[in-house]
């Protein structure tokens, strides 16, 4: 009987989550934008993941003649070294994407912890953060961003601490507006009185239901992320010869552009076709989990 028991609650509970994949599937449909930036982030994520398949030469060797037009055995060309486009165009989505993701997980980490115990807590902690959050937004965030790489000299990893950085007061506040209201609601104070730790409160039942805005956060921050990343790796402060990235590609073409004008256009679509496609997916979220919205 126990396991007749057993395998009805996972019979159940795999209905559920069904239901569940189901109507999100629908609702997916129902909103053209996330699908479309869905489909744009995923290409970009198999083409980073299969680099090594899809590039067919060594992105740093410099194999061919300098700035060969697209065509022939060099589909996007060389660029003005002889090495070939494509395949510096294709590793270079695995370092955008590497240096995205991990300085937005780092803004997340600081912002994200910062909002949520301020929102908690309040008082004296709360005014201290939220004001120290305030003075980073005071500064444009690419002049902060140049400065923090500057201080610790320009690498790839440098790069993310400062982007991490520079956008964590973004996450603070998305973390600390549903954190205020969530910790005044009455399941909260009965875990309290219950004698649930402030931790286990915090984790079981705030972030869960926080987690929604800072999603959608977190798949915005991704396309700007990826455009800082250019944007430094542009002005000598990110990504370092010979790594391919498309910020450096842009900022090797600027001499080039009259002569051969694919080396600059392509890294350019690539960032723009990128970071649309993040934008694309975040506005999607947004509207899947917005209950205002009711699309779920």
């Amino acid at each position: 009987m126990v396991e007749g028991h057993a395998g009805a609650r996972a019979a159940v509970a795999w209905l559920d989550a069904s239901g569940g994949r189901v109507r999100w599937w629908r609702a997916l449909r129902r909103t053209p934008p996330a699908m479309i930036g869905a489909a744009v982030v995923g290409g970009v994520v198999i083409v980073a993941a299969a680099a090594p398949l899809l590039a067919w030469n060594n992105p740093v060797a410099q194999i061919a003649k300098p700035l060969l037009a697209p065509g022939g055995p060099y589909l996007a060309g060389t660029d003005q070294l002889g090495r070939d486009e494509l395949s510096r165009l294709v590793f270079g989505t695995r370092v955008s994407l590497y240096v995205g993701v991990l300085a937005v997980l780092v803004a997340l980490a600081l912002g994200g912890t910062a909002g949520l115990l301020a929102g908690f807590y309040g008082g004296w902690l709360d005014n201290v953060t939220m004001r120290a959050m305030d003075v980073l937004f005071a500064l444009p965030a690419l002049v902060l961003a140049i400065a923090i790489t500057a201080v610790l000299g320009p690498s790839l990893t440098n790069v993310m601490l400062a982007i991490g950085i520079v956008y964590a007061p973004t996450f603070a506040r998305v973390a600390r507006g549903p954190t205020l209201t969530v910790a005044q609601l009455p399941y909260i104070e009965a875990a309290r009185a219950v004698g649930v730790s402030t931790p286990a409160i915090m984790l079981r039942h705030v972030v869960p239901n926080i987690s929604a805005p800072l999603l959608v956060q977190t798949t915005v921050s991704l396309s700007t992320a990826i455009l800082t990343e250019a944007a430094l790796s542009f002005l000598g402060l990110g990504t370092q010869p010979p790594t391919p990235s498309w910020g450096l590609m842009l900022s090797d073409a600027r001499q080039y552009m009259l002569i051969d004008p694919w080396i600059a256009v392509l890294p350019g679509c690539a960032i723009a076709i990128t970071v649309l496609g993040f934008n694309l997916l975040g506005d999607g979220l947004r509207d899947l989990l917005d209950p205002r919205l009711r699309l779920l």
